[in-house]
């Protein structure tokens, strides 16, 4: 409907100043949280070794290697928002798909596996060819994925599917879960910017996947149902996308 319409641009014009505060804010954490927290870092690993044969050594080495992991998550922190800041423009290429999925799998299956988690892959015959930036359509499909095994994972197991198909002139990569579903209340903020549901998230991974996916000319999509799952489509211009929209012009 046309007032539905209206609310997605008002949310997008939304996204994109935050997008921008973000970029904003991280060059400042860069300078004002970053130098210290490496010094912290460096000194709480000196203090380690000098308390090294120290009266309540174990119990002090407990609280430094505390303060370690602190600033290692905070480091991570700013990391992930440099990342959302810097994003470089994506080095496009006529890439095949089923490859890419099928290596990702790969990679990612036995972590998974530990978490009751069964990762399927129905792959398009047509073996679809797409413009894309390889190592930026895969950082994409790595965070679909672990969002999806994190949501089986707390329903107690279950699977994962990646299916790539050609629809058209476009590409799709589509992440299935069967977890615990989406609540349709939460389900429209989900790319916003810093607007998280996990108590460890920052709200950056799925904003900065929806980036990478919009800088390639493509879209991401979510439908959920709760406690059936949820499925992510990513669409991206197919090899041919061009000649085939001047050929139906």
């Amino acid at each position: 409907s046309m007032g539905r319409a209206v609310e997605e641009r008002e949310r997008e014009l939304v996204r994109s100043e935050r997008m921008a505060a973000v970029g904003m804010m991280a060059a400042m954490i860069t300078h004002e949280v970053r130098n210290p927290l490496s010094s912290i870092g460096l000194n709480t690993e000196l203090l380690e070794e000098e308390l090294i044969g120290s009266k309540n050594e174990a119990e002090a080495r407990g609280l430094c290697r505390a303060i370690t992991h602190e600033v290692d998550r905070l480091t991570a922190i700013t990391e992930e928002y440099l990342a959302f800041a810097r994003l470089p423009k994506p080095k496009i290429a006529p890439e095949p798909i089923n490859p890419l999925v099928g290596a990702l799998v790969a990679f990612v299956r036995e972590d998974l596996a530990t978490k009751d988690v069964e990762l399927v892959t129905l792959l398009g015959p047509d073996n679809p060819i797409a413009l894309i930036d390889v190592s930026q359509l895969r950082q994409c499909l790595i965070n679909l994925v672990r969002n999806a095994a994190e949501a089986v994972a707390a329903n107690g197991g279950g699977h994962v599917t990646l299916r790539t198909r050609r629809v058209g002139d476009r590409v799709e990569i589509e992440v299935e879960d069967d977890g615990t579903g989406i609540a349709p209340d939460v389900l429209p903020r989900l790319f916003d910017p810093f607007f998280s549901t996990k108590e460890s998230g920052n709200g950056l991974g799925l904003a900065l996947t929806r980036q990478i996916v919009k800088d390639h000319g493509g879209d991401l999509e979510v439908t959920s149902a709760l406690g059936r799952g949820t499925t992510f489509t990513v669409r991206v211009p197919a090899l041919d996308s061009v000649r085939s929209v001047a050929r139906s012009a």
